[in-house]
């Protein structure tokens, strides 16, 4: 049917002589529009005797019910132009100008903020890795350059459960894509590569080890591919030094040069400039360029406390009652499930009966507590302990106080944790509670669990002492940052490598940007942090720095502490 109407406007348009019937404009760019004198709706057909050749303008005059909707074409199309004349740095690609059809393709109007950036790129055929939170809109940065570009886009997903939901959610918007794992018959194997062979899809998901597990043949069909992308997901699975690294993944870059190195597009959502720099090189693209977005959450204020550990469940227990006092929702992480289950007895002892979330309960009670801290199914709940197993794919907006136990084992996983508070971009909380003195029981832990780790990951000796140094190695960078007194997002952000004000961008990106993306929107910024509130004002207890970072007045002090006068250890550091 395209190609049968494609043949149909092309006679109009050489009949009409490539103008406008009405106002004699020159229709031989790409602002032609072919009109029908008696609408589909009322049976008109599709035959050039009941069509005519129109510019943009003229076509609006005469569909007003579509005139926003062709200015805001005509508005693109004149702003990419206009860009394109001032692009000196050569950071546009030609399909530019293509960029709001392929939105709508996946039912869009605009791009989020700092996806521009990336997706142009992508298209200029750049090697990039982003650094962004989950659920940031990662996937459409690559989705839409691949949809762009001519060829296969390969993507390397680490889940089943992932690749499945990706091609379900391309299938919805008409896109070609498959995937290929261990769950498919023999058959639809071959039926699937047939297909890829003779270029019947878009996008293919494959996890890694496909690349090394499969028998010779497909192997060899597999990598005969030459795909127009290579798209890493999950790229921090390609770190040997992190708790997810896969070795399939470590081998990535083989893989890349037996596919033609194309292009790789490395997403994940956390990772350090030293984690970066090993996952490009590992890759064979360590020229490749680096977005870091979403470290920086102006939103969230950031407190430290060093409290001894006896009197940790109080403490705790005290902020609880203050979020529930003003009304907020509340998390606390905790390193192991003992120190989780210990918690929630102290809490319902005092009074605070609290829900716990780790990583062997069975799957129904996770969904069931999920379901009700997010607000979905009653009773609903308030605030709730978790490990990190409360992770991949849980996003509640709506949390404003974040409380820590004691310091996660790196930089990347305090970011993955606390990022949880504050997603709608209102005012919340991050709250740290450290030993009383550095090379406390907290890095006792932590180093108890690396050696553990060291011991599962069935490596040599020479590797297994590397990987525990690693491991404390970065333990070390969180208690320093903990325990330090200079600004607390300062530091994060120069661990992560992003800028706590956005660079200035070139004029030629910042025109696209203004018409293909929507305008960020308004965060609440609060507090700093405890070392940068101490400057600018007498030092404040814990629970005034809570309720001033979250904008809210302080609640009577018998709904918060019972009238209990607080322990010197507790006051601000």
């Amino acid at each position: 049917m395209n190609a049968e109407w494609d043949e149909i406007r092309g006679r109009v348009l050489r009949r009409d002589g490539y103008k406008c019937v009405q106002c004699g404009n020159d229709l031989r760019g790409d602002g032609a529009h072919v009109h029908h004198v008696l609408p589909r709706a009322a049976g008109g057909p599709d035959e050039p005797a009941n069509l005519i050749s129109l510019c943009q303008m003229c076509h609006a005059a005469v569909h007003p019910h579509l005139g926003v909707r062709l200015a805001r074409r005509l508005l693109q199309k004149a702003a990419v132009r206009l860009a394109t004349w001032f692009d000196r740095e050569g950071r546009l690609a030609r399909q530019t100008r293509h960029l709001g059809p392929a939105l709508k393709l996946f039912g869009l109007e605009a791009f989020r903020p700092a996806q521009i950036d990336v997706v142009e790129a992508a298209l200029l055929g750049r090697s990039l890795l982003l650094v962004s939170p989950t659920g940031s809109g990662k996937s459409l940065t690559f989705q839409v350059p691949a949809v762009l570009t001519p060829g296969l886009c390969l993507v390397i997903s680490p889940l089943k459960a992932l690749m499945s939901d990706q091609v379900s959610g391309l299938l919805r918007h008409r896109l070609p894509a498959t995937f290929m794992n261990s769950d498919l018959s023999s058959e639809e194997k071959q039926l699937r590569l047939e297909l890829l062979e003779r270029g019947c899809f878009k996008f293919l998901y494959l996890a890694p080890e496909r690349f090394f597990g499969a028998n010779e043949r497909e192997l060899a069909r597999l990598r005969a591919l030459r795909p127009a992308y290579l798209v890493v997901d999950e790229a921090h699975c390609i770190d040997r030094w992190g708790r997810d690294f896969r070795p399939e993944y470590g081998r990535l870059g083989e893989v890349r040069e037996r596919l033609g190195n194309p292009p790789v597009l490395a997403f994940t959502a956390t990772a350090g400039r030293e984690t970066q720099a090993r996952i490009l090189t590992s890759l064979g693209a360590p020229e490749a360029e680096v977005f870091v977005h979403g470290a920086n959450r102006p939103n969230i204020s950031f407190l430290r406390r060093r409290v001894a550990l006896q009197a940790r469940p109080s403490f705790v227990a005290e902020l609880l009652r203050l979020a529930e006092a003003v009304g907020v929702k509340a998390m606390v992480f905790v390193p192991t499930r003992k120190v989780g289950e210990a918690l929630a007895t102290a809490l319902e002892a005092q009074g605070s009966t609290t829900s716990f979330y780790h990583g062997q309960l069975p799957a129904r009670e996770k969904q069931d507590l999920l379901q009700r801290f997010g607000g979905h199914l009653e009773p609903k709940l308030s605030r709730i302990i978790c490990t990190n197993a409360f992770g991949m794919g849980v996003d509640i907006p709506d949390v404003r106080l974040v409380i820590h136990w004691q310091h996660p084992a790196s930089p990347e996983d305090y970011l993955q944790e606390f990022g949880r508070a504050g997603r709608d971009g209102r005012r919340s909380v991050a709250v740290l509670l450290t030993d009383e003195k550095p090379e406390g029981p907290a890095v006792r832990l932590l180093d108890f669990m690396a050696g553990l780790t060291v011991k599962q990951a069935n490596v040599c000796a020479d590797e297994g002492r590397q990987l525990l140094a690693q491991k404390r190695r970065l333990s070390r960078q969180m208690q320093e940052f903990a325990f330090g007194r200079a600004c607390f997002r300062d530091a994060l952000l120069g661990y992560f490598g992003e800028a706590r004000a956005a660079p200035r961008r070139p004029l030629a990106l910042r025109i696209v940007d203004w018409v293909f993306a929507r305008r960020q929107a308004r965060v609440e910024a609060g507090v700093c942090c405890d070392a940068c509130h101490a400057r600018g004002c007498s030092p404040a207890d814990h629970s005034q720095f809570v309720c001033e970072a979250l904008g809210v007045p302080p609640p009577p002090r018998s709904q918060n502490s019972h009238g209990a006068r607080r322990p010197a250890q507790w006051r601000l550091r």
